[in-house]
């Protein structure tokens, strides 16, 4: 750092001589030669602080009390760009530094001493043409020499500085517009899933405002049947397992609208404290979702009547087979109808009134048909007057022949087409799975021969595909005398199988199964006579001997020192729907001395929803004690919210949902409704039992998930009166020992 002439002055040294040439003895009796040493000292120190200001990286510029340079050093000298020479004639700073504002502020440290930080100042037009010179910023400071003010002006170029924090509050700004302004929603959830920041296409897509969803989770406006796939998927990306995921899900607005929309997500950490953050846009594509379904709707659906066409037709009938097939295990055999429905005299009435009136007819028939239905079956328009039913999860074609004459019924009301009163009719041919084919095309064929077999006679009638049509009536009319006659003579068995604890291996319960084992000939199995049973109404005293024979078996075996049994047994819909079935049953206890609470009612989900009865009759027997379950659960149609209406204490998971768990990836289905069985047991605080167990690996699946009540060949088959008292003896031998 260069002095100026201006400002150098008079040294030490050339005081103290010019003190010693007049006679003067040098100040406060100091001698010459110390004056001289401490002079040459000053100038060391002067040197050494010379160099050090001038090898600063920040600018320096001294100036007097009327802003003249008296001294920069070479940081500052090479910012400004001023050749030494400048600098020798201490110019006024306005002429290096050109700023109001500095001046303002020097004036302010020359009067108050206080420093003065942080002033900016712009240079070659740099606040003029928007940034694009250059800028500095001064520190200023007041200090005291030789009697007089000084200001030190410590400066930096931050052009760069200043240009970057431009940038960033730009690039901030377009952030702030694109995310307010953006097409699609943005989020930004906290690691546990909760809305930090949104934008207002997302208020949008949702109904909520921005500050209802700060007070919100994402759950709390995700689909129900979609939150469990979303939040694991969602914890996968929190926890760093993915970098981010696609896919398309369901959000619930606030009027309780369901919205489609595509989501991706993915996470950044905050800046600030480096928690992480998961980022979401959200796109609604419900148009494009309601496009895809009328599309599939148009491909599936006939243009007319808006019923199921032929290659929907086909998809459900392969599904109601294959449910036919899944249910068919075991004793319990279910079927499937299929219905060909052809109008009759159709071309008379397209002929005469028009093919206008004919589509009006085909329209109102389709309605008539819907209407005739279970929501489980399936009407399709076949083509010109061709319909085709399909009935799904029947118990015996007679199930089939009721839904037939009802249609028929339902179609033979009056229709004014063109002021024409007309009374349509239809012929129908019907076909069963299996006995009439095990395949879709099979089935439409003989529906269809047998449709044919039915307008032959005249139509407005229905035909069953088989031939002897008569011999099967007659062959049903042999089989319900012979359940007459099975009463009278005391032919009906019953085989009791034993349910097991497999925690402790005890016996717990008793199942009671019915047989019919008529005199000379071979046993009947129920799944050829309950049907008939069921519809004749003799199931009712069937099952009343059922209840009270079980009920005799287990007082007795109470009375011959066996621990307490809980005897289950089976209850039909038509039993269940009798007058006074509380009362009835609380006489049969009475009559066989057995306590309710050994007693448990075997039902099944269907009596629970066809019987507006149902739950006044199943509190009357939970009151006295009697334990209800609910058999076959699942292969039914019940709700959650009815199993919490009625006072079941057990679940009987199917033995069609048991086969095949726990021997690979073969049925991986099957394994997963009975887990959720046993959850769905558990949250209830329910007991739950699963049948037809027959193999090591189905009872340790079972038990790994929960279900420790058992029954199935894996344990014992079900066994006559004596047998069961046999190994009841061994049980308790076997606890003796």
């Amino acid at each position: 750092m260069t002095l100026p002439p201006c400002w150098r002055g008079a040294n030490l040294v050339t005081i103290l001589n010019n003190d010693a040439e007049s006679g003067h003895e040098p100040a406060s009796g100091i001698s010459a030669t110390v004056a001289l040493t401490m002079a040459d000292t000053v100038l060391q120190y002067q040197n050494y602080l010379e160099q050090v200001i001038g090898g600063m990286p920040a600018g320096l510029i001294v100036v007097d009390a009327e802003r003249r340079v008296l001294s920069i050093n070479r940081s500052m000298s090479e910012m400004l760009g001023v050749p030494h020479a400048v600098i020798a004639a201490c110019p006024p700073l306005e002429t290096l530094v050109p700023s109001t504002e500095l001046v303002l502020r020097m004036a302010t440290a020359l009067a108050t001493g206080e420093p003065q930080d942080g002033v900016p100042v712009a240079l070659d037009g740099a606040a003029r043409d928007g940034g694009q010179g250059r800028w500095f910023e001064f520190n200023i400071r007041r200090t005291r020499q030789a009697g007089g003010d000084l200001l030190l002006l410590i400066g930096q170029d931050v052009t760069f500085r200043r240009q970057a924090r431009m940038r960033l509050q730009e690039s901030e700004a377009f952030f702030r517009l694109t995310f307010s302004q953006a097409a699609i929603g943005i989020a930004l959830l906290s690691r546990e899933g909760r809305f930090l920041r949104v934008n207002r296409k997302l208020s949008d897509i949702v109904g909520y405002s921005e500050i209802e969803l700060f007070q919100r989770f994402f759950h709390q406006v995700t689909h129900a049947d979609d939150l469990p796939e979303d939040s694991a998927i969602m914890a996968t990306l929190a926890a760093g397992e993915i970098g981010d995921f696609q896919r398309e899900t369901r959000y619930v607005r606030k009027d309780g609208r369901i919205v489609w929309v595509a989501l991706s997500a993915s996470t950044m950490r905050d800046a600030a404290s480096g928690q992480l953050r998961l980022i979401l846009a959200v796109e609604d594509i419900s148009r494009r979702k309601e496009a895809e379904a009328a599309l599939l709707r148009m491909a599936n659906h006939d243009a007319l009547t808006g019923l199921p066409n032929r290659a929907l037709l086909q998809d459900r009938l392969a599904q109601a087979l294959c449910k036919a097939q899944r249910k068919s295990s075991g004793e319990m055999r279910r079927q499937v109808g299929v219905m060909f429905i052809d109008l009759d005299r159709f071309k008379h009435v397209n002929d005469s009134l028009g093919h206008e009136a004919g589509d009006q007819l085909i329209i109102e028939i389709a309605r008539r048909l819907a209407g005739s239905l279970r929501e489980s079956d399936t009407v399709a328009r076949q083509g010109g007057d061709e319909f085709v039913v399909v009935l799904d999860d029947l118990a015996a074609p007679e199930d089939a022949a009721l839904v037939a004459q009802k249609v028929l019924d339902r179609l033979f009301q009056p229709l004014v087409l063109c002021g024409q009163e007309v009374f349509p009719t239809g012929s129908i041919g019907i076909a069963m799975y299996p006995r009439d084919g095990e395949d879709s095309a099979a089935l439409l064929k003989a529906a269809d021969s047998a449709m044919y077999r039915a307008k032959a006679i005249g139509g407005n009638h229905y035909h069953f595909y088989a031939a002897d049509m008569g011999i099967q009536t007659q062959a049903h009319l042999r089989l319900e005398t012979g359940l007459q006659r099975a009463l009278l003579n005391d032919e009906f068995v019953l085989h009791y199988q034993p349910q097991v604890d497999t925690a402790s291996g005890r016996i717990v319960g008793l199942e009671a199964l019915l047989r019919w084992q008529p005199q000379g000939a071979a046993m009947v199995a129920p799944s050829d006579f309950i049907a008939l049973a069921e519809e004749t109404g003799l199931i009712v005293p069937i099952g009343e001997w059922v209840l009270m024979t079980a009920l005799r078996q287990q007082a007795m075996l109470a009375r011959r020192g066996f621990a307490p049994l809980r005897m289950s047994v089976n209850m039909s819909a038509r039993q269940f729907r009798q007058p006074d079935l509380a009362g009835r049953v609380a006489r049969l206890l009475a009559e066989a001395g057995c306590e309710a609470s050994c007693l448990t009612l075997e039902i099944t989900e269907s009596v629970l929803m066809d019987n507006p009865a149902a739950a006044e009759t199943m509190a009357r027997l939970a009151a006295m004690g009697v334990q209800l379950a609910i058999d076959d659960f699942g292969t039914g149609y019940s709700s959650l919210s009815s199993l919490r209406r009625f006072p079941i204490h057990s679940l009987k998971i199917d033995r069609s949902f048991v086969v095949g768990i726990g021997d690979g990836d073969a049925h991986l289905d099957n394994a997963a409704i009975v887990t959720a069985v046993i959850a769905l047991a558990r949250s209830m605080k329910l007991d739950v039992i699963a049948e037809g167990v027959e193999t090591a690996g189905q009872q340790a699946f079972l038990g790994a998930h929960g279900c420790h009540q058992m029954q199935g060949y894996r344990f014992s088959r079900p066994l006559a009166a004596p047998q069961l008292e046999s190994m009841l003896h061994a049980q308790l031998a076997d606890a003796a020992a």
